[in-house]
Parts: structure tokens; C-alpha cells; sequence
């Protein structure tokens, strides 16, 4: 039985637990006097350009900031020029601040380029995203930097950079960026190679170089290769983009998987594009060739190191024999030791390499005779090379008359020279 005192008590804190409860409601209006914490999301900052060299040229470049999740109040980011040489105002126009309102998760800003007919030197800008003005959200400040060139000048620049084809972490789960993942160069060669160097640029990001109009006129080639690079297996797309005051504006070419980091030794490059110079005029082609793999690298003496059909032990060694008149192919000898191979002397195995792509072919030069009626027959298979590690990696399918066919054994070498 419920007395006349419980019950005034109940009603009165019924009524107080009302009036609170209506007070609260009342304030959670994201006014920035909310009674609740809001909790600190992840707040990152992506860009248009990380690093580049450009023409004034009035070109815009965005930038935008995206939480994890939205808050109940404003989230402000302070942008600011933290290095270089250009003038605000004069040289470009930048957003002073962006806000992502309460309950949304982005927002963007832009910045400028401006043009001008001042006949000026390169000029610098670095821009920072972010301080530790923002609150409520954990940030870590982005950066965008410009190379300026003068607009009037009759020099070509040109503008490198990479992306992974796909997405490599680092031991936390984060994504590991293009830059901290390879680093690389960036040259002009007199040819088709990165041996004939006459320029270039290598710096610890992406890569911009300008080809000036006092340089000697003839044929250039655009060449990229490695500095250093991530153990981890990669494709690596390349880009090229090309400008000239008046007459060459973003011009831009793609060059998917040009690169893998699995391949990567002094030896490889890709050769991106060609440039004829004549005084300022700049005729453009496109190539898209990746360095050429040859027998070269492999001929002297390699040491097997798998044979499921067990003509080798693991250890033992062959020659590997260059093929007159073809750079893409060598001979793997048949050692003296294989005395159950009657035709030991004469018989080998010739390798075909596809220059392309390392892939192999292989094709024995006459049957192995292995001493026995009916014990001999062809060889033949397929695989590949890696000119940067010497691993030649067959299968093999010995197609042995009244012995059988045995297809696709591995048969496996590591060359001594590497």
C-alpha cells in the first residue's frame, strides 16, 4: 500500500527527473554548449598535388578534410604558407580556413595559381593543412608544394609521380603513401636507357624537372628507374604530365604497372617518353617501354637448387652458355657428371627469354638419350628470369617415349653471378 506521504514524494521526483530531462533536450542543440563529450574522430586531409611544378597559369588545386565521424560541433582546419618564396595574393590565393559543420564529415578548399607577364625567376610555396588550432579531432597536418615557373620563359617542365596498384600497409595496418614506398628517379637520357644520363631529378618525393630553352637541341628520352624501394610486391603506375607556357598545358600521360618493386635492381627502368628539342619548340611521344630483359646477366655458372625430375642435386652446378647472334637466349648445358644421359656432350636445353617480360621458353636441342631402350625423348617447358635476383625458374615436361610423359617438373637454378 502506497501512503499520501510516498506519493508526494514520487510525484516530486518524478517531475524533477522531467524538468532535467527537458533542460538537457533543450541545450543538445550543437550550439557548442552540448552536455555530451563528443568523442575525438580521426580527421585526414587528401590532396590534388603533394608536390609539383607548374606554369602560372590561374591552375586550382584542391584539398579536403574528411572526419571519421561527425561531431556535434563545427570542426575548423587553419591553412597557412609554411616555406617558400611566393606571395600570397600576388602568386596565388588560398582558403585562410575550412570548416566541417556539426554533423557532417567534410569539407574542401582550394588554392590558386595565379598568372602574370612578369618576367620572374622559379618561385616556392609550401602549404600546410591543419595545426593544432583544430580541435576535436586527431589530425596530422597535410602539405602541398608548388614549384612556380615563370610564364613568360620558353622552358619545358615536366612532372613525375606514382601510385601503387595496389594498396601496401605498413606494420600497424596503415596505408604506407607512394613516396614512402619507392623512391624514384626521375631522367632525361640521350637514350632509350638509364645509362646514357644527361639530366635528372631525385629528390625524396615526387619528381619535377624543367628542360630549359638554352639546352642543347636533339632527341631526349624520359627515363624512370629505382633510388630504393619497399620489400613488399607491388605494381607501380607511373605518370608524366608536361607543361610550357602558351603552348603545352597539362599534358598528361598514364603508364599502368610500369614498375613492380618485386623487379627492381640498377638494371631496370622504363623509358616514359621522348622529347625532340628544337630552341623552344617541343615535340612530344609517348613510348611506354619497359627496360629489356636478356641473357647477358646470366651467362657464366649457376647452382641448382630444385629438380623434381632429379637429374641435379641441390647444389650442383651447369654452364649457362650464350647463344651466338641472340642476346635473348642461353644454353643450360648438360654436365659431364650426368653419365646416365648418353648424349651428354651434345644434348642441352636452349632458354628463350621473352624481353618484354622475363617469361621463358625452353626447348631441348635433340632428344635425351637416357641410355635405356625406349628411355629417351624431347624436353621442353616454359617459365621465367629475374635479371635482378639470377633465379631462372623452369617447369619442365620430358616427353619420353615408351617411358612416358612427365609434365611441368620444376627445375630450378640460381646463377653464381649474382
Amino acid at each position: 500500500m502506497i501512503t499520501k506521504i510516498n506519493k508526494s514524494v514520487f510525484s516530486f521526483l518524478l517531475a524533477l527527473t522531467l524538468s532535467l530531462f527537458i533542460v538537457s533536450c533543450e541545450q543538445e542543440k550543437n550550439t557548442g554548449l552540448s552536455t555530451f563529450l563528443p568523442p575525438a574522430p580521426t580527421l585526414s586531409v587528401t590532396t590534388d598535388a603533394s608536390s609539383t611544378s607548374l606554369i602560372e597559369d590561374n591552375s586550382v588545386y584542391t584539398f579536403t578534410a574528411t572526419l571519421s565521424t561527425p561531431q556535434l560541433v563545427d570542426v575548423k582546419l587553419f591553412i597557412s604558407q609554411i616555406a617558400g618564396n611566393a606571395t600570397l595574393g600576388a602568386d596565388y590565393t588560398v582558403d585562410g580556413s575550412i570548416v566541417i559543420p556539426a554533423g557532417a564529415t567534410s569539407a574542401t578548399g582550394k588554392i590558386k595559381i595565379l598568372s602574370d607577364n612578369l618576367p620572374e625567376g622559379t618561385e616556392s610555396l609550401t602549404i600546410q593543412i591543419g595545426d593544432n588550432r583544430t580541435a576535436n579531432a586527431n589530425l596530422t597536418p597535410a602539405t602541398m608544394e608548388f614549384s612556380i615557373l615563370n610564364y613568360t620563359a620558353g622552358d619545358l617542365s615536366l612532372d613525375f609521380s606514382w601510385s601503387l596498384g595496389s594498396i601496401a600497409t605498413d606494420d600497424t595496418g596503415a596505408a604506407i603513401s607512394p613516396t614512402a614506398f619507392a623512391d624514384l628517379r626521375l631522367l632525361l637520357s640521350a637514350g632509350p636507357n638509364n645509362l646514357d644520363i644527361v639530366d635528372g631529378a631525385d629528390g625524396g618525393s615526387f619528381e619535377s624537372y624543367v628542360l630549359g630553352a638554352d639546352a642543347p637541341d636533339g632527341e631526349y628520352y624520359v627515363v624512370a628507374d629505382y633510388y630504393a624501394v619497399s620489400k613488399i610486391v607491388r605494381d607501380i603506375n607511373l605518370n608524366l604530365t608536361f607543361n610550357q607556357a602558351g603552348v603545352i598545358s597539362n599534358l598528361s600521360y598514364d603508364f599502368p604497372a610500369a614498375l613492380n618493386s618485386g623487379n627492381s635492381c640498377s638494371s631496370v627502368y622504363y623509358v616514359m617518353a621522348k622529347i625532340v628539342k628544337v630552341g623552344s619548340s617541343y615535340s612530344l611521344t609517348q613510348v611506354a617501354t619497359k627496360s629489356p630483359v636478356n641473357a647477358a646477366p646470366f651467362i657464366g655458372t649457376a647452382t641448382a637448387v630444385v629438380d623434381e625430375w632429379a637429374d641435379y642435386g641441390v647444389g650442383d652446378q651447369t654452364n649457362i652458355i650464350a647463344v651466338p647472334g641472340d642476346p635473348n637466349s642461353f644454353i643450360i648445358d648438360t654436365p659431364s657428371f650426368m653419365g646416365w644421359i648418353a648424349n651428354n656432350d651434345t644434348a642441352y636445353m636452349v632458354v628463350t627469354i621473352d624481353p618484354n617480360t622475363g617469361d621463358a621458353t625452353v626447348q631441348a636441342n635433340e632428344w635425351f638419350d637416357y641410355g635405356q631402350p625406349g628411355g629417351g625423348g624431347d624436353e621442353y617447358g616454359s617459365g621465367f628470369v629475374n635479371a635482378c635476383s639470377g633465379e631462372i625458374n623452369l617447369k619442365i615436361t620430358y616427353d619420353l617415349a615408351a617411358w612416358g610423359l612427365y609434365p611441368n617438373l620444376a627445375l630450378i637454378f640460381q646463377s653464381d653471378n649474382f
